[in-house]
């Protein structure tokens, strides 16, 4: 009987330990939530918010007023719209090369039956520490006649080391020799086993090294600062950070008092122009917010390639 009762409280207190490990575990996971989701958030808040309430550093909470003229002068700029064009074509299009040179060079690299599979490796290990710089790449883009091409924004990044040396262990634990095998004692080549075997089983992969791509694609603007010189091919980032760089002007000279005759316009213009690098942020990163709860479930799964399974 006094067995018994041990046993139960034992039980019961693991049970309560239980309870308690969780509720201070969630706790936890939601202070750091909250931290790390509040500067998106006020970023949001102050995007909408009055300009002066935002430029009097007011709002820290809730929204507060309405920032009806910023959003007007940010969204009458022609130039963010065919920047949101420009680079949802060089997203488009930069995101399929991306995952077809991944996946078929992934695939190529998982089979041991490919004679120069190790070599091959240790090149593509290499690139990952070692680059030929700016200057060089530059000069490269330039000799090939990609300036102010969209070639010169998707390939020279056509292939991320990392993302290929995933793809492949990814095929290598989820695709087995003997499934080749199998198919080509079917009659099935290597391109019939890579389109109808290898790509519906690798959703997964395909998630999670699409959406890094598409993600790098959409906020790059390095490379077209490099290489893109005509406006009109500007793309999204870029064009942000012009509209940036002209309210930075635009303060400094309302500061400074140049080509500025009225006080109340000179006060105007700095709320004005402090509240447009909140909007500003809100257009870059609102796409990408929409986007990833449709991708989210092979997101998940597809970071998991390679953990400790049990």
């Amino acid at each position: 009987m006094d067995k018994m009762k041990k046993k139960s409280w034992i039980k019961q207190s693991k049970i309560q330990g239980d309870w308690r490990f969780d509720l201070i575990n969630g706790l936890i996971l939601l202070v750091l939530t909250l931290i790390f989701f509040y500067p998106m958030y006020l970023v949001f808040i102050s995007a909408i918010s009055s300009p002066s309430e935002v430029f009097a550093g007011r709002v820290l909470l809730l929204p507060t007023g309405s920032n009806y003229e910023g959003f007007k002068r940010v969204m009458e700029n022609e130039a963010l719209w065919r920047g949101y064009a420009n680079t949802a074509v060089y997203t488009t299009i930069g995101t399929l090369i991306n995952l077809v040179l991944t996946m078929t060079g992934a695939f190529v690299l998982s089979r041991k039956t490919f004679a120069l599979r190790k070599p091959l490796n240790w090149m593509v290990l290499v690139t990952m520490f070692f680059g030929g710089g700016m200057i060089p790449t530059y000069l490269l883009v330039k000799d090939l006649k990609l300036l102010n091409t969209i070639g010169a924004l998707v390939l020279p990044g056509a292939i991320s080391t990392w993302n290929l040396i995933i793809t492949r262990t990814f095929l290598t634990t989820s695709i087995p020799d003997e499934l080749q095998d199998a198919a080509h004692i079917d009659g099935c080549n290597n391109i019939g086993f890579f389109i109808r075997i290898v790509l519906p089983n690798s959703t997964a992969i395909i998630a999670v090294i699409g959406l890094f791509y598409a993600v790098g694609h959409w906020l790059s603007y390095w490379n077209a600062m490099l290489y893109i010189t005509k406006e009109e091919m500007y793309p999204l980032q870029l064009v942000l950070r012009d509209i940036l760089l002209k309210a930075e002007v635009a303060m400094q000279s309302a500061r400074t008092g140049e080509n500025i005759e009225n006080a109340t316009a000179v006060v105007e213009l700095l709320r004005i122009s402090e509240s447009v690098k909140y909007i500003v942020v809100v257009a870059g990163t609102l796409p990408l917010l929409i986007i990833f709860p449709f991708v989210e479930k092979h997101f998940v799964k597809g970071v998991m390639i390679g953990s400790v399974k049990g």
